[in-house]
C-alpha cells in the first residue's frame, strides 16, 4: 500500500510525504503523534490523501482504517483483559475479522513472532516487557494488514529477537508485498534498518527520500539539530579529518573493513 499526502494541514503547516509500497520507511518525529495519528488515518485533516494512486474520501476511512496495524508502544493492557488468548481475541472483535480457524491464526501469528501456542493460555501479568512487545506485533498481524505502522519495534527486545524480528520485515516486505513503517527516536536503527525515511521537524517535513542519501547530509542536520547515527558521524569524522576516504555504511564491520583498506 502506497500512502500519499498532499498539501496536507497539520496545524499551521502544510505537509506532503509519502509512504512508499512494499518498503519499510522509518519516521524520525519530533512533534509527538501528529504524523503517526495521520499515517495511521486516526486524525484527518483538511488535504488530499491517495492509497494507490487513487484518492480517498471521507467514506472510504474506515475501510482503509482496517488494511492498516498499528503496533504502538503501549505494553499496559486492560485489567479485563486476562490471557493472551483474550488479547488476541480482541483484535478479532475489533476488526471483525472472519477467519476460519481463530486458534490457528492466534498460533501462527505466535509461531511467525518466535513464542509457542502455550503461550495463549499465560497470564498476562506473568510476562516480560519482551514478550509483552512480541506478543502485540503478534497481535497486529492478525488482521493480514496490507501496511504495517510499529513504534520502537525493538524496544525490551534483546539482540537475538532483534535479528529475527528484522527477518520477518524483510519476508513480510519481499515475499507478501507489505508495507511496514517503523517510528523510532533512534536514529541507528532507522539508519539501519529501514530503505526510506521522513524526518519531521517541528510539525514539517524537514527531509524525505532513500535514509543513507538523508543521514548522509551530515551538516545539515547538524545545524537542523537532529541526531546523527554513530556510524555516519564515525565515517564523517574520519572523513573529514583523516581524509580517510571511507564508504559509509551502516555496518560497523564494513566501516572497519574500509579503515584496513584506506587508512
Amino acid at each position: 500500500m502506497e500512502i500519499v499526502f498532499i498539501n496536507h494541514k497539520l496545524e499551521d503547516n502544510e505537509i506532503n510525504f509519502r509512504i512508499k509500497h512494499n518498503s519499510i520507511t522509518g519516521i524520525h518525529n519530533d512533534c509527538g503523534n501528529n504524523i503517526w495519528d495521520l499515517i495511521s488515518l486516526k486524525k484527518i485533516g483538511k488535504g488530499q490523501i491517495s492509497i494507490n494512486g487513487e484518492k480517498i474520501t471521507k467514506d472510504d476511512i474506515f475501510m482503509t482504517q482496517k488494511r492498516i496495524s498499528v503496533i504502538d508502544n503501549n505494553i499496559h493492557f486492560p485489567n479485563y483483559l486476562k490471557t493472551v488468548e483474550d488479547l488476541l481475541n480482541e483484535r478479532f472483535i475489533t476488526f471483525n475479522l472472519n477467519v476460519k480457524d481463530p486458534q490457528k491464526k492466534m498460533e501462527d501469528s505466535l509461531k511467525i513472532v518466535g513464542l509457542t501456542e502455550d503461550y495463549l493460555e499465560r497470564d498476562l501479568i506473568t510476562l516480560s516487557n519482551s514478550e509483552k512487545k512480541l506478543i502485540l506485533i503478534a497481535r497486529g498481524l492478525l488482521s493480514n494488514p496490507d501496511t504495517i505502522l510499529i513504534e520502537e519495534p525493538f524496544m525490551y527486545l534483546d539482540l537475538k529477537q532483534e535479528k529475527r524480528l528484522v527477518m520477518l520485515f524483510n519476508k513480510l516486505k519481499e515475499q507478501y508485498n507489505k508495507t511496514i513503517v517503523i517510528k523510532s527516536e533512534d536514529v541507528d536503527i532507522l539508519y539501519k534498518y529501514t530503505k526510506n525515511i521522513v524526518i519531521v521537524k517541528n510539525i514539517d517535513i524537514l527531509l524525505e527520500g532513500d535514509t543513507k542519501e538523508v543521514f548522509h547530509r551530515v551538516d545539515y542536520l547538524k545545524r537542523s539539530g537532529i541526531h546523527i547515527p554513530d556510524a555516519v558521524r564515525f565515517t564523517y569524522l574520519a572523513n573529514k579529518e583523516k581524509d580517510a576516504k571511507i564508504d559509509y555504511h551502516s555496518d560497523i564491520r564494513d566501516i572497519i573493513k574500509d579503515i584496513y583498506k584506506h587508512v
